[in-house]
């Protein structure tokens, strides 16, 4: 299936929503790109076997927003990587996804200048500076009309942009040469991906393996990013409330089905609201994923069956008297019929509907304008400029 784009404009889109910015879709699409998915399933045949389909995706919707940075968060197994590539159209061969994938309200293949992802692996070359990776990618992606000065302005900026100033010229490093730290190395991977700067930017897991500092500064380059107009998209697995707290958007899955979408910061009332309310000194995120990991039932029925706790009264702690699968039905039917829930599909209405006024407008707009050339005799350079980037603005 192919994946979508439009043309839009407007920051906050209809903003019915506490805490949305009030920009208007227009301001935010001339900078940024609004990703929509309706009914998104996935799933992952089993040819020749006895074995059922495996339902990766399970009719998700949302939408991501210029100027937001969101979160895709869930246990493993859960969806996050297949929800990824799914919105970045880098799913393998063999796995069928049904339903839309809108890019500004249009289907169209993703463009690699438009669309940037940045893979959970770090692939670098170890002898090489963090000046000289940057320089180099940048000679091979950015258009050949950029002189040698202009590559150089645009390398250091993105030097600037990534916060590597420090580091810009010390080597990488590799098994058996020291060099820069895994902060600074998931960094310049982001660098190397935003030098074509990219309108959508989708990133698998950028904070694994990294401290809690290197961790915090990654989130909050993205987060400056995203406040650029660009639309960012990570994955991320469990972390610390104070990353936590940088994401503007939300999207936890469980079996892949949606178990919250919307505020990051509205999660917490939604699941108070739902009886599993989150502790007061508890990181926010590992409250969700307790509720939605199955794996913590093992250690529940261990508990259960120790000698130690065999003789106490039944708990009032929720955990402990129910299955994860009842605690997600009932999270996943709770977010169906949440305020939420119908926020949420508000507002994916409205970016569609909005974008696709804009494009018929645009189309509008260029219909006048070639009558109007026909009719009178302008400048042609001047008029042949004019056409292409109206052409330019009904293609993205």
């Amino acid at each position: 299936m192919e994946i979508e784009v439009g043309s839009c404009s407007n920051r906050n889109g209809g903003g019915t929503t506490s805490g949305y910015d009030k920009t208007t879709y227009e301001e935010k699409a001339e900078r940024g790109t609004f990703l929509v998915w309706e009914d998104l399933s996935v799933v992952l045949p089993n040819f020749g076997n006895n074995k059922p389909t495996k339902r990766l995706l399970q009719g998700l919707h949302g939408f991501a927003e210029p100027g937001r940075i969101m979160a895709i968060m869930g246990p493993s197994g859960s969806g996050k990587s297949t929800l990824l590539d799914s919105l970045a159209g880098r799913l393998s061969r063999g796995v069928v996804m049904t339903g839309n994938v809108l890019f500004n309200g249009k289907k169209k293949r993703l463009d690699t200048c438009v669309v940037a992802y940045v893979t959970q692996e770090d692939v670098l070359l170890g002898t090489l500076t963090v000046r000289e990776t940057i320089t180099y990618s940048a000679h091979l992606r950015l258009p050949n009309s950029y002189t040698k000065e202009e590559v150089s302005s645009h390398v250091e900026a993105t030097i600037m942009e990534m916060g590597l100033q420090d580091c810009g010229d010390r080597t990488i490093g590799n098994w058996h040469s020291r060099g820069i730290s895994g902060g600074e190395k998931k960094r310049l991977s982001i660098a190397l991906e935003i030098l074509t700067r990219p309108r959508l930017l989708f990133l698998d897991e950028p904070t694994s393996g990294l401290d809690s500092a290197s961790a915090f500064f990654v989130i909050q380059t993205l987060r400056n990013i995203a406040r650029d107009g660009r639309t960012v998209i990570s994955s991320i697995h469990q972390p610390s409330s104070e990353v936590f707290a940088l994401f503007d958007d939300l999207f936890l899955l469980s079996s892949g089905e949606t178990v919250y979408f919307g505020e990051a910061k509205l999660a917490v009332e939604f699941f108070a609201e739902a009886g599993f309310p989150c502790p007061s000194r508890r990181n926010p995120s590992d409250h969700f994923l307790r509720c939605i990991n199955s794996d913590f039932d093992a250690v529940t029925a261990t508990l259960k069956g120790s000698q130690r706790i065999r003789d106490i009264p039944t708990s009032s702690d929720p955990f402990m008297n129910m299955a994860t699968a009842e605690i997600r039905g009932r999270l996943v039917e709770k977010y169906r019929r949440s305020k939420y829930g119908k926020r949420a599909r508000t507002r994916d209405t409205r970016i569609i509907n909005h974008c696709k006024f804009s494009n018929l407008a645009l189309h509008a707009v260029l219909i006048i304008f070639i009558k109007f050339l026909c009719c009178s005799q302008i400048d042609t350079f001047q008029s042949n400029f004019v056409v292409s980037d109206l052409m330019s603005k009904l293609a993205y």
